[in-house]
């Protein structure tokens, strides 16, 4: 079923709010190696545990990572690694476009 416009829109902005912090796009760049928990994810990026679970938490309610429970472990994967992609493409773009 395809999105109303209006879902659309709202859909698009809730992603790009999600990815408009660098810290939360870092845990993204983290999780296109693979699996992980924030307990491995937090420490070798600085950030407390506690935010990076909110950072968590708001990149998988913007439907970009999904969690898995293994046992007492909870492990994230990214689940758009297009939006990588879309992000390097962009950053090339506005860079050649400050060279002219």
């Amino acid at each position: 079923m395809d999105p109303s416009r209006h879902e659309w829109l709202e859909l698009s902005s809730d992603i790009f709010k999600a990815l408009s912090h660098p810290a939360r796009f870092e845990l993204l760049q983290n999780l296109s190696d693979g699996p992980r928990c924030i307990c491995d994810m937090a420490g070798p990026l600085g950030l407390a545990p506690s935010l990076a679970a909110k950072y968590v938490a708001q990149l998988r309610q913007a439907g970009l990572i999904e969690m898995e429970r293994k046992g007492a472990r909870i492990e994230y994967r990214l689940v758009t690694p297009c939006v990588l992609e879309l992000a390097e493409c962009a950053v090339k773009a506005v860079l050649a476009n400050r060279k002219s």
